[in-house]
């Protein structure tokens, strides 16, 4: 039964997902499309709210309107998103544009007459409604490198108008503007034994499993010889055509013996969740080496509802004399996808 309502629930927020308006709104710049940084991605205490696109290595790119709707937020700041501004459409959705270099003539003479009424560079104002319109495709500023920005680029970004949880730009029809024939890469994958009465190759410290590729293109781990209950971290990347960057993935799923065992997906999320980043990874492996493995488990619950779980919570409990077949699915938003087969002895 548990299993049932597992897939019922994946299945359910699937179709959800397809309700996004896929027509509605265009691509904020007029190149083509390369991602810097994809949502939900690892980041320093938080996942990531949006995508980034790269600018070509250029300030100065014109940036578009993505509907209609009207300015609503304007923020400048030091760090974060830098300069950035929000517009918010009729349809119950706002974009947000961040690390801008500067505004269009309408939006710089707002911003002004806000820094010198607040004598301050770093400015927070919500336009009135209907104050400073703008329709899909007008130029509203032009991409930057300011706040907390590394290199040239356009944070993007959706949000639900009435809730602010931010929403996967893939959603809204922007997918289709890329080329993605790649699959995620793996990196490395970790066993752990999860109480001092469990043992995994021997060891009751966490033990990196050898992985060959195969001709498929899935990998196979060696026998994983264990006792006791143990759980999986995954390191991952994803790859994109003419892309040279390393991105998030979309999701992972896991199955034990066939049956659903845990599963992650980068859909949607509220600004309150995002502190669960350094849960879902192995924070402490993190902080000693930097490495990002992503955690197949939920040891201690906390709540992210980007994770879909059933009763076991990705922990696997081996009995005496089995045998167990455990298999992890990652792939990015285009349904490409890398295959890890784990076999599991007592």
């Amino acid at each position: 039964m548990k299993v049932f309502l597992f897939f019922i629930f994946a299945l359910t927020n699937l179709v959800a997902q397809d309700n996004y308006p896929q027509d509605y709104f265009r691509s904020p710049l007029d190149i083509p499309l390369l991602t810097s940084g994809t949502f939900g991605e690892l980041r320093t205490n938080h996942f990531h709210s949006g995508i980034d696109l790269r600018t070509q290595r250029k300030v100065g790119l014109p940036v578009y309107a993505a509907a209609d709707g009207y300015v609503s937020r304007i923020k400048i700041s030091t760090y974060g998103y830098g300069k950035a501004i929000y517009i918010t459409h009729p349809n119950g959705y706002t974009t947000v544009y961040g690390h801008l270099l500067k505004a269009t003539p309408a939006i710089e003479e707002y911003s002004k007459k806000q820094h010198y009424k607040e004598k301050s560079f770093e400015i927070d104002v919500y336009p009135v409604v209907n104050e400073l319109l703008v329709k899909k495709g007008d130029t509203i500023a032009f991409s930057g490198n300011t706040g907390g920005s590394f290199g040239p680029h356009l944070h993007y970004e959706f949000r639900d108008t009435a809730t602010e949880k931010v929403i996967n730009p893939f959603y809204f029809g922007l997918a289709n503007e890329f080329l993605d024939t790649r699959p995620p890469v793996i990196e490395s994958l970790l066993v752990y034994p999860m109480d001092e009465n469990s043992i995994v190759n021997a060891s009751q410290q966490p033990v990196l499993a050898n992985l060959v590729l195969q001709k498929d293109g899935s990998y196979l781990a060696s026998s994983i010889k264990a006792y006791g209950t143990i759980a999986f971290a995954v390191q991952t990347h994803d790859l994109s055509n003419n892309n040279y960057g390393k991105n998030g993935v979309f999701g992972i799923q896991t199955y034990l013996n066939g049956n659903a065992n845990f599963a992650i997906k980068f859909d949607t999320f509220s600004f309150d969740e995002t502190r669960h980043v350094n849960n879902y990874i192995d924070y402490e492996r993190f902080v000693k080496t930097k490495q990002k493995f992503q955690k197949l488990f939920i040891e201690t619950p906390y709540e992210l509802s980007l994770l879909s779980k059933n009763q076991s919570n990705g922990l696997i409990n081996i009995q005496p004399n089995s045998n167990y077949t455990y298999k992890i699915e990652v792939t990015d938003f285009h349904q490409n996808k890398t295959v890890i087969h784990v076999p599991i002895q007592f």
